[in-house]
């Protein structure tokens, strides 16, 4: 062996502590290699064959984590050895790989001349135990360092997430408050009355927006138009078809010109024709997009309602002479259900002293520790509080609702509309 690569061994920490003939003896086993950059040096799962002391370049220790992508561990340059610990266990493989960074110089052992090393000089069992050490120092202080830039990295990408995030919600509460102001709009007057008839109308959405609708309108001088009911969802798309539904409804119900003569169209012809154009313009034949409708028409002159309606769940009510009876007993198809549907029209005839009630599926609905209000609860305390007030109006219903559900929220939008015809409408004579 050359003079440089005894110096070499003399310094090398391994040789700690043995003497200049042992280390000659030691000089003796030792065999030179060459690697080239990218070399695999050792490789991870391999059987143990040799030990290495590195004389020159930069090898990079290795090593592939369950379920994860290859982790660099360490950096060794040259005095470093590799590849004793599964000499030293016994391991039959090793547990990491050893690449060449740059081009390498190398000074190995036989696992079994390296075994017999440290067993006739146990100087180098000592000398060993104390590399792993640094080694360890080493790599917990790189993993720390490593750690720490993480942290930063993840705390920007929070706070950028974060920013995006906040402005993003920004943006929809902007358009949500726009929404809401363009429904409430929207919504019928609370309170309206024409000679003999008052009405009145309340909505409180269970999400900043919801999906059900109600109100009424004046078709002609002795004509009003009354429709509710509820589009599936909440939120900005039920609204929207909401929306569209209102106005699909005040176009629809209009007079025509039949015979120089003006009539109006039955309310089943309209929720037909109402039904056609949601399911070509709005559902497209999905069978998770509908609504259901109530529409009826009264004439004011003779107390006369004609009605249809469409998938209704809950029933108006009429409260007449101290009784509560729900106009229908079933309903037709909901809007967009079935392609092509004729709905029918039926008939009712009010007197004065009558109450029209139709509240939504949120009423009847309403939960407090398990229990529902229910069509019997509407019921009784309608006629409750007509017999307390000599009326019904639809914020004692509302503040029954409320007195329910305790501390509850509702779960469904609530909805309500009263026709109370107070005497014979003077138009009517």
């Amino acid at each position: 062996m050359d003079a440089t690569l005894l110096g070499f061994l003399k310094q090398n920490s391994l040789m700690n502590g043995l003497t200049e003939a042992q280390i000659l003896q030691v000089a003796d086993l030792l065999h030179a290699e060459s690697f080239p950059t990218g070399a695999a040096i050792v490789r991870q799962s391999e059987t143990p064959e040799r030990v290495y002391l590195m004389v020159e370049g930069q090898v990079q220790v290795r090593r592939n984590l369950p379920g994860a992508e290859e982790v660099a561990l360490a950096e060794l340059t040259a005095g470093s050895f590799f590849g004793e610990m599964a000499a030293i266990v016994g391991s039959p493989i090793h547990n990491s790989s050893v690449v060449a960074l740059t081009p390498v110089r190398t000074l190995s052992l036989s696992v079994g001349d390296f075994s017999r090393l440290i067993a006739q000089y146990p100087e180098t069992t000592r000398n060993i135990l104390s590399n792993v050490v640094r080694m360890l120092q080493g790599l917990n202080d790189k993993w720390l360092e490593t750690l720490r830039v993480e942290k930063q990295v993840l705390e920007w990408k929070v706070r950028e997430r974060t920013q995006i995030l906040e402005e993003i919600n920004q943006k929809v509460r902007r358009e949500l408050v726009l929404a809401q102001n363009i429904q409430r709009n929207l919504l019928p007057e609370k309170r309206k009355s024409y000679p003999g008839i008052s009405i009145a109308t309340d909505y409180i959405p269970c999400d900043e927006l919801g999906g059900d609708i109600t109100g009424v309108f004046q078709i002609d001088e002795t004509h009003l138009a009354v429709y509710g009911g509820d589009v599936c969802g909440h939120g900005i798309y039920a609204a929207m078809v909401m929306s569209y539904v209102k106005k699909l409804i005040e176009t629809s119900v209009k007079r025509l010109l039949l015979n120089r003569q003006y009539i109006i169209k039955p309310p089943g012809a309209v929720l037909t024709s109402i039904n056609q154009s949601f399911i070509s313009e709005i559902s497209m034949g999905d069978p998770e997009i509908y609504l259901t409708l109530f529409l009826g028409v009264l004439d004011m002159r003779k107390l006369t309602f004609e009605y249809s309606s469409a998938g209704i769940h809950v029933p108006p009510v009429i409260l007449s002479q101290n009784k509560a009876n729900e106009l229908f007993a079933q309903s037709d198809f909901p809007i967009g259900h079935v392609a092509a549907h004729e709905y029918i029209t039926a008939r009712h005839m009010f007197v004065p002293g009558d109450v029209f009630l139709f509240v939504s599926d949120g009423v009847i609905e309403a939960r407090h520790d398990g229990a529902s209000f229910g069509m019997d609860r509407l019921k009784a305390s309608a006629l409750s509080l007509m017999a307390k007030t000599g009326g019904l109006d639809v914020d004692g219903i509302v503040e029954t609702v409320r007195s329910f559900l305790g501390e509850e929220p509702p779960q469904d939008d609530i909805c309500l509309l009263t026709i109370s015809f107070t005497s014979t409408p003077d138009l009517a004579q």
